[in-house]
Order: C-alpha cells, then sequence, then structure tokens
C-alpha cells in the first residue's frame, strides 16, 4: 500500500515565476528558501508521484461545463499554457493507475469528480510543481477544484474530499511513497478594484488554523465570509483538502510573506506524519 509521506501547500502567484524579482529581496529569499526545503524533504522521502491540487482559472472549463472537480487520469499533461510565466511549456508525466484510483476511491467514498485523460496545466500547477520538480520528470496527478465560481464546495466539502483523496491513495498498491500538495491562495482580489490588497490578518488566522489540524472554526467558515479576503482568497479550498489528506499529521508553516508586488500572501506549510 501507498504512504503518503510528506503534504504541502503554497501559493502559486504568477509573478513567483514570471518575474520572481520585483519582490522585496528578502521577502523572496524567505519563501522560496520554504519552497526549496519542501524539495529537499520530498527528495530525501523518495517521493515517486505527486498528487496536487489546484484552482481551475477558466484553461480547461469555463461556464457552459464548470465541474467542482476533475481528476486528471492521463499519461501527461501539457503546462504551462502562459507564454509569460518563465516556465519552458513541457509535458509532465502523468500516473494513471495512481490516478485512476484516486477517482474510484473518491467515487466510492460519495464523492462525484470528473476526469479527464487530458488536462492542461497552467500556473496553477506549473509555478509550485517548476520549483519542486525542475527537471519536470516527477510524476504529477493534477486535481483541478473550482475554487472561485459560484456555487462552490465549502471549506468542509473539501476537507472531507481531501480525507477521500487520502484514504484513496493509502489504498494503491502500485506506488510506495507519495506526496500530496496543495497550489493557491493566500488571500488575493483578481479583476477587481481591490486588486492588490492582501488580508494578511486573514493569511496568519489561516495559516494558525491548518497548524491547529484544520479545526470547526475554520471548517465551518462560510463561502460568503471566505469571499471577504479576495475573490481569489477561495483558492485556500486546495490547502484546506490537503490537510484534510494529511489528518493528524504535524503540521508547520514555514513561511508567510505579504508581497504586494505579486499581489498576493504568499505562504508556504508543509504536513509531516507524527513521528517522521
Amino acid at each position: 500500500m501507498a504512504e503518503i509521506v510528506m503534504g504541502f501547500s503554497a501559493s502559486h502567484a504568477p509573478m513567483m515565476s514570471a518575474d520572481p524579482k520585483s519582490a522585496p529581496a528578502d521577502m523572496a529569499e524567505r519563501f522560496f528558501g520554504a519552497l526549496t526545503e519542501v524539495q529537499d524533504k520530498l527528495l530525501a522521502a523518495g517521493a515517486q508521484a505527486l498528487v496536487m491540487i489546484s484552482g481551475e482559472h477558466f484553461t480547461n472549463f469555463f461556464l457552459d461545463n464548470l465541474p467542482q472537480i476533475c481528476v486528471g487520469v492521463g499519461t501527461s499533461n501539457l503546462g504551462p499554457v502562459e507564454k509569460w510565466l518563465g516556465i519552458d511549456r513541457v509535458e509532465v508525466p502523468g500516473h494513471p493507475a495512481l490516478a485512476e484510483a484516486i477517482l474510484a476511491g473518491t467515487i466510492e467514498r460519495g464523492h462525484m469528480p470528473s476526469l479527464s485523460h487530458r488536462l492542461v496545466i497552467d500556473h496553477g500547477f506549473m509555478t509550485v510543481y517548476n520549483e519542486i520538480a525542475p527537471k519536470a520528470d516527477l510524476p504529477l496527478v493534477p486535481i483541478v477544484m473550482n475554487c472561485t465560481t459560484p456555487p462552490l464546495m465549502t471549506l468542509q466539502h473539501c476537507w472531507d474530499f481531501g480525507v477521500s483523496v487520502g484514504e484513496a491513495i493509502r489504498a494503491f498498491d502500485g506506488l510506495d511513497k507519495v506526496v500530496v500538495c496543495g497550489a493557491g491562495g493566500l488571500s488575493h482580489f483578481v479583476g477587481e478594484p481591490r486588486v492588490g490588497d492582501i488580508d494578511e490578518e486573514f493569511d496568519r488566522w489561516f495559516l494558525k488554523m491548518l497548524e491547529e489540524d484544520s479545526p470547526e472554526e475554520l471548517l465551518g467558515i462560510g463561502n460568503e465570509e471566505l469571499m471577504k479576503g479576495g475573490n481569489g482568497t477561495g483558492e485556500v479550498r486546495a490547502w484546506v483538502a490537503v490537510a484534510g489528506a494529511m489528518k493528524g499529521s504535524q503540521t508547520r508553516a514555514l513561511a508567510y510573506e505579504p508581497i504586494y508586488e505579486w499581489i498576493n500572501g504568499m505562504g508556504v506549510v508543509i504536513h509531516e506524519p507524527k513521528g517522521a
């Protein structure tokens, strides 16, 4: 059976790849340093595949067909789509057997994700993946989640889905060591008058809640309340799903930097099995 050797979540602001030097040097150093620590731990653990949950940016779907969740089951995933992102477009290897086990396992546990044999992965995946696997050689199972377009899953829904993802991975006997990741957030506003605002208070509180294993105080937040932190802040749903997959783990916030030049609260959190 597969072991989830580690989980982590990280912000995926496009500017972290397109123009990383635009941020204050000390803030960028701490943020990227946290991702380097994650990469080191991932390599040391011998991870064989990465399951990554990120928000949909109308790259694969639009309002005529917008699933709440879609699991990429293809043999590879093309990305990124953004030519200006500063990351070479590549075919990132997939892991169909693991992806199909996650799809079937979450359906068995009461969820109804859709599937795609050809997901295109944008900055939502590639900004973080490129920091962890710059050679694009780590098999990736992408899971796209609707994080911004109502009606939306609640944080409790996302946690429950993440718990099922974790159970499905651990029941899979085709690999030994898997890592799970959430990408997106933290607080930010997109395409509206408050673009550039960051809700630092919310971000710090959210990271604290993850460190406390996502108590009801977090999971009980309504979608309207969550939206007050920014119309892009709903991407933290991916972080909550990963926290669900890693419930009961040791969780630490490795970095938090409100980088206004990137219009984003930039954070990294890691989940490690207790006793690791």
